[in-house]
């Protein structure tokens, strides 16, 4: 394949059926709101590049460079984006359901309001990522970092989590119903209004009260602990003034 290609090149030979363009380099391209499903683009150099309301279902973009790439509003279900390097990329809106995201870097990135519902996020790092009131829910999420991340209204229901650590993030109001927490770290999480009903029981829930190593200095005002009861540790005038209501479904 060679590296050196133009939009126009690239679309007029994905029109005629071809798939693979592993390590092309469209750097800055604008290939927003086209269908490009299926695309094979691993090792491919593709900063700042736009593909927001691009069609990249089933895509692969394992190892690809997307640094502060546009993937806001995006169809992304069931693509491979394992060891990508997506820093500063922005997925608002995005849907990537199904999506392989083992071993990428997510740091500074924007998942606001996207869909990764069922995904497979292993050894991602979520360092001062936004995942406001994204769709977490059933994704395998296994020796991953989210220090200091935004994950307020966050759904991580039915999550399986291990050795995972939320240290510094901020998960207020967020929902881990039904999830699976094995040797997972809370160290000074905010977790106000947070919803752990139904949590089943791992490394971290031995201890019956749900503190100990992992909880230190954790906010848990308002939180609804695994077996209904709440908790107020750590209240402040910041906590308090959030309302539930707005993420209530």
């Amino acid at each position: 394949m060679d590296c050196k290609i133009t939009i126009e090149q690239l679309l007029q030979r994905y029109a005629a059926g071809e798939r693979e363009f592993t390590g092309i380099n469209l750097n800055g391209a604008d290939l927003s709101g086209i269908d490009l499903s299926e695309i094979d683009l691993d090792c491919a150099e593709l900063e700042n590049t736009n593909f927001s309301n691009t069609n990249l279902s089933g895509a692969g973009l394992g190892s690809a460079q997307l640094i502060g790439a546009n993937f806001s509003g995006a169809n992304l279900k069931e693509a491979w984006l394992n060891s990508a390097d997506l820093t500063e990329a922005n997925f608002c809106g995005a849907l990537l359901e199904d999506a392989n995201l083992e071993s990428a870097d997510l740091a500074d990135s924007n998942f606001s309001g996207a869909n990764l519902k069922n995904g497979f996020l292993s050894r991602i790092n979520c360092e001062d990522a936004n995942l406001t009131q994204a769709d977490l829910s059933g994704c395998n999420i296994t020796e991953a970092g989210f220090y200091k991340a935004i994950l307020i209204g966050a759904d991580l229901s039915n999550t399986k989590l291990h050795q995972t650590m939320f240290d510094g993030a901020n998960l207020t109001g967020s929902k881990f119903c039904g999830a699976i927490l094995d040797e997972t770290s809370f160290t000074g999480a905010n977790l106000s209004n947070a919803d752990l009903r139904g949590v089943k029981p791992g490394y971290m829930f031995n201890e019956p009260r749900l503190m100990g190593r992992g909880w230190d200095d954790a906010i848990l005002c308002n939180t609804i602990m695994p077996d209904g009861s709440i908790r107020y540790d750590n209240c402040g005038d910041d906590s308090l003034n959030y309302e539930t209501s707005q993420y209530e479904t």
